[in-house]
């Protein structure tokens, strides 16, 4: 059995691998941005050797990641989710259908799908202030009305608005409208136009 030390050189050794390539970085790249030698790199991306915590250090701020990122066991990235699975948002009534789409909880961000009939009208709640919304129509026309003024939103077409405002959605068609809502909550977002 693989003692501690061992698991976390293998991690290392296949995290940084995987960082490095992510960032199309040779060795010699990566060495030299993190001022650390090319054969440090080799030896680490072949597990074995354990780098000092200057070198851990240096390989995160480099790279821009946590510390952690480097060492921890690699995690499975896939989640599947049977759409049976999916919540439906409490919200979800006379012709409005709102269902989460990410499937785990992501700090300070929501993603939900939105269906509305025929002349339903979903109110939102006005998030915490600061909160930045972006409601992205997919299937044919939705109105979103933000402080009294409305947008219609086409297929196709994003509307970015402050959540904290009092806002809502209308389908004032004949068929069914969808779209996608991505809220990021105050702090958490730094708009650059």
């Amino acid at each position: 059995m693989a003692s501690g030390l061992d698991k976390v050189s293998k991690n290392i050794a296949h995290n940084l691998h995987s960082l490095r390539k992510s960032r199309s970085l040779t060795q010699a790249q990566l060495a030299k941005l993190a001022g650390l030698t090319r054969a440090a790199i080799t030896l680490l991306e072949s597990g074995s050797s354990n780098p000092t915590l200057e070198g851990l250090l240096k390989l995160s701020q480099c790279l821009k990641v946590s510390i952690d990122e480097i060492i921890s066991a690699p995690r499975v990235n896939c989640v599947h989710v049977q759409a049976a699975d999916i919540p439906v948002d409490r919200r979800s009534k006379n012709g409005v259908v709102l269902r989460k789409l990410l499937p785990e909880k992501i700090p300070s961000t929501e993603m939900d799908e939105l269906r509305l009939s025929p002349g339903a009208i979903l109110t939102g709640s006005p998030h915490i202030q600061g909160t930045r919304e972006y409601f992205t129509c997919t299937k044919g026309e939705v109105t979103v009305g933000v402080l009294g003024q409305l947008f219609k939103v086409k297929e196709g077409d994003v509307l970015s608005f402050p959540g904290d405002q009092p806002h809502s959605y209308k389908n004032a068609g004949k068929l069914v409208s969808s779209g996608v809502s991505v809220v990021f909550f105050s702090g958490t977002l730094e708009i650059v136009n």
